[in-house]
């Protein structure tokens, strides 16, 4: 039991595609930044310069991001920034979502969101007041709606996984 009451916020907290506004996905993606570049032979595109997208109520914010492409399908999307942030409300009247990190990593195909370097998810106003993940890596599959925080077993270096659960009433003992 104790094991299912922790797992359970934690499936609600990294959910950016599968818990975003139905509409989201249907929703053209609008980039902007201070220059962009493709180049047709790697099929890819680089936007550098406060780069701001959304689609829907998704939005990322970052330095850098790369959109890679194979006939004419989108493969991989990355984000780089100090940090990159996302936001997404995942339904109606709920709290965003939100997820920071050094770098992101998107794959349409498979569903699958990596947040890597001092990575951070919560879903509320404020990191510090809302239940929240953090960790070198935060993996979320859309798909299978399974999310794993930290390094690969095996793997080197790294730091542990912290989560931070708020009481239920939402007030912390004084």
């Amino acid at each position: 039991m104790k094991c299912v009451k922790f797992a359970l916020p934690l499936l609600g907290l990294l959910s950016p595609l599968a818990w975003g506004l139905e509409s989201d996905a249907k929703q053209p993606i609008y980039i902007e930044a201070d220059s962009a570049t493709y180049d047709e032979a790697k099929g890819e595109t680089v936007y550098v310069g406060n780069v701001h997208t959304t689609q829907g109520s998704l939005e990322v914010f970052g330095d850098r991001m790369i959109v890679l492409q194979k006939n004419g399908k989108t493969e991989k999307i990355l984000s780089y920034g100090n940090p990159t942030r996302l936001k997404q409300t995942p339904e109606p009247n709920k709290p965003d979502w939100h997820g920071t990190g050094q770098r992101a990593e998107y794959f349409p195909e498979t569903g699958i969101l990596v947040l890597y370097e001092n990575a951070l998810a919560w879903q509320g106003n404020q990191a510090d007041s809302s239940d929240r993940v953090a960790s070198d890596r935060i993996e979320y599959d859309s798909r299978r709606s399974v999310m794993k925080a930290g390094v690969p077993a095996g793997s080197p270096g790294g730091k542990r996984v912290r989560v931070t659960l708020q009481p239920q009433d939402g007030k912390a003992a004084e």
